[in-house]
């Protein structure tokens, strides 16, 4: 059993792009409870397990925008098990799933927007999910043959009800929204099976997944790993195949403005579908040392993109704030990936060792107006939210939103005494763009790409096992204290210190 808590005073999240009248610090809560109990023995195994988390958030208006009364809380039960049999040295069958739900509320009351004004606007909404994965395993394995069977089922709910106000005595707006009463889950049901044989310096696995999801059909999804090796070298690859159908937040959200053409989630959404394939090579050496070298390549089909939709019978240049038809979720466009990553860990002597990668990435996607469903737009003009341009035309980006072309890491452990270790790491992140608000704009405009830039972090962690007991951890992050970002419009932590005691027995 375990118990964590943890408390948060006063981080400020927003960057300030200009005065903010509600500038305030976020606090945050969170409290765990773990329980866990199991059973062992030559032929029976498994163990039940309970986690119960709860927080509480104050929270933003958004990127650059502060807000001094917002918060969140969420509450979450988990429940979790597993029964396992050992038929014999290569035969064992398993039982494993989980069974848990979440409440969510959220609140925002009028905010002060300048010296004597506030919004007008209060907002809430309850969010309540529930959430089940059960699987049976069967495993065989002897000598260099290997293979799994087994069938399973992944159901999720969702339940919800919002209530938006603009209180404002000339044009005032008020919407509810209860969706207890739609019974919105949906339910995949999967059977699957891999297999793995050696036949001398080659060996090959494959696998295959036969799914049924409720609202997106059959899918059958497959991998193919083949690998061979010499003398010290593996080389090995591997083609597989995927899906990912759309969340119930994606095609069931209510949310709708008061002259939205639809409302934000989309019940027309398909799924994304993709193909993946890799190839590398890997050395290995007597002393641990090890180098892999690899190159990837991804492409996925029916990308969901969020968009904004803008009176379709404007022209662009003639739009308004009035014209605002609503936000929405689509269909449209091919993204692609590709990238190449090289990881080594060095064992220099038997006190110093060395872990380091990097990571050389590049994406592009692709969009064409004969792509968009027309149903779901409604003949409006279309302006995509992770590339902040309308689509007038066929589009073709070769950056794709927060993803750097260039990332790497390195460690270097020094332990002098078998009792001590001094961890340093080493983290560089490259530039990449983001997309933000800009309401110099005007209201089509107000997307635009932001730039994120680079950073470099510096960690150093000392650890000392004291006696057989007990330990101590020492640990300071970013001890530059580098002031960066990861998302447009949000702040990071700056130099941070932690000490950590563990007793054992």
């Amino acid at each position: 059993g375990s118990v964590f808590q943890q408390n948060v005073k006063g981080l400020d999240a927003t960057e300030k792009s200009k005065p903010s009248f509600t500038e305030d610090k976020d606090d945050f809560e969170k409290t765990d409870v773990f329980l866990k109990a199991g059973y062992q023995n030559d032929q029976w195994d498994g163990f039940i397990s309970f986690k119960n988390s709860r927080q509480r958030a104050d929270i933003d208006d958004g990127a650059f925008s502060d807000d001094d009364n917002s918060y969140l809380k969420f509450d979450r039960n988990l429940f979790e098990y597993r029964l396992g049999y050992q038929a014999n040295s290569f035969l064992r069958f398993s039982f494993i799933g989980s069974s848990g739900d979440s409440d969510r509320f959220y609140e925002n009351d009028s905010s002060r927007i300048d010296d004597n004004t506030y919004d007008r606007i209060y907002s809430r909404g309850n969010y309540h999910g529930k959430l089940q994965t059960h699987e049976l395993q069967i495993n065989y394995q002897k000598k260099r043959l290997k293979g799994v069977l087994g069938a399973g089922l992944y159901s999720e709910e969702m339940f919800f009800d919002t209530y938006f106000l603009y209180n404002d005595p000339a044009f005032g707006f008020e919407a509810v929204t209860n969706y207890d009463s739609l019974d919105i889950n949906t339910k995949t049901k999967y059977i699957f099976g891999q297999i793995s044989h050696g036949f001398g310096n080659f060996n090959i696995s494959a696998g295959t997944r036969a799914s049924h999801h409720t609202r997106a059909g059959n899918f059958f999804t497959f991998e193919i790993n083949p690998s061979y090796t010499v003398n010290d070298f593996l080389v090995y690859g591997s083609f597989s195949s995927g899906f990912n159908a759309p969340s119930l937040y994606q095609l069931y959200d209510p949310s709708k403005g008061y002259m939205a053409y639809t409302s934000r989630g989309n019940a027309d959404l398909e799924t994304e579908e993709s193909l993946s394939v890799e190839a590398g090579i890997k050395k290995e050496f007597n002393s641990g040392t090890y180098f892999t070298l690899s190159a990837f390549q991804t492409s996925v089909t029916n990308s969901i993109e969020y968009i904004f939709l803008w009176n379709g019978t404007k022209s662009i240049d003639e739009l308004d704030f009035s014209d605002d038809r609503g936000d929405t979720y689509i269909n449209v466009g091919k993204q692609r990936v590709k990238g190449i990553e090289a990881e080594t860990s060095v064992v220099v002597t038997d006190k110093i060792s060395i872990r380091a990668n990097i990571t050389l990435l590049k994406g592009e996607i692709e969009i064409r107006p004969e792509d968009l469903d027309g149903q779901s737009t409604g003949g409006n003009h279309v302006q995509l939210y992770n590339l902040g341009s309308f689509l007038t035309g066929d589009i073709k980006q070769k950056d794709l939103v927060r993803r750097p072309d260039f990332s790497s890491f390195t460690q270097l452990r020094y332990q002098p005494a078998k009792d001590w270790s001094l961890v340093t790491r080493y983290r560089y992140t490259g530039s990449r763009f983001d997309s933000g608000y800009d309401f110099t704009l005007g209201p089509y405009g107000a997307l635009r790409r932001l730039e994120v830039e680079d950073y470099h972090l510096i960690d150093l962690a000392i650890n000392w096992q004291a006696t057989k007991v007990l330990a101590i951890g020492i640990q300071v992050e970013n001890i530059l204290n580098e002031a960066y970002r990861e998302v447009a419009g949000f702040q990071t932590r700056g130099r941070s210190g932690y000490l950590k005691l563990t007793a054992r027995w």
